[in-house]
């Protein structure tokens, strides 16, 4: 019977040992993730506001662009206000001459400029649509992680309550 008693003893006294490096070893477990997906969130927070800096940049050149291509508009209907008044001018013959080709020169130049700023517009546009996808997932992601962390929290304070409640016991 006292040997019996004398492993039962032992028996206890090692799943309690075993009881407690389990304990230890998942708090550990649970404080090195709370970190990691802290570093995380941390990380993604910093990429969101780099990305909205991006955004207002990149908004503020598209309102340049905006500008610059209304900008243009007047000039292209001078040079074709003038050139349509060459051609019609009272008693006077139509004439090919340099400044006629000039005129057209002119206007073509302030076409393609006009062309490639609305290439760039558009390019622009787009890049802008990724950023706004980019910080959406980014947004998303944060939120992920931030119920994460909450949860993991959360499974702390318990464990800790717990091990407070079989203490006292």
């Amino acid at each position: 019977l006292a040997v019996v008693s004398t492993q039962s003893t032992v028996s206890s006294g090692i799943n309690a040992e075993y009881g407690e490096a389990q304990r230890l070893r998942t708090e550990y477990a649970f404080r090195k993730r709370i970190h990691e997906v802290q570093m995380s969130k941390d990380e993604l927070e910093w990429q969101q506001r780099n990305t909205k800096r991006e955004i207002d940049v990149l908004m503020d050149d598209i309102r340049g662009l905006k500008q610059a291509i209304a900008d243009k508009n007047k000039p292209i209907e001078v040079t074709e206000t003038r050139s349509e008044n060459r051609t019609y001018r009272p008693r006077v013959e139509l004439c090919r001459d340099a400044p006629h080709d000039g005129l057209i020169d002119e206007k073509n130049e302030l076409q393609k400029t006009v062309s490639n700023l609305v290439d760039k517009h558009n390019t622009a546009d787009d890049a802008l649509t990724q950023l706004k996808q980019t910080l959406n997932r980014i947004e998303e992601d944060i939120a992920i992680k931030s119920d994460s962390l909450e949860l993991d929290e959360t499974c702390m304070s318990k464990r800790q309550k717990l091990l407070l409640v079989s203490h006292k016991v």
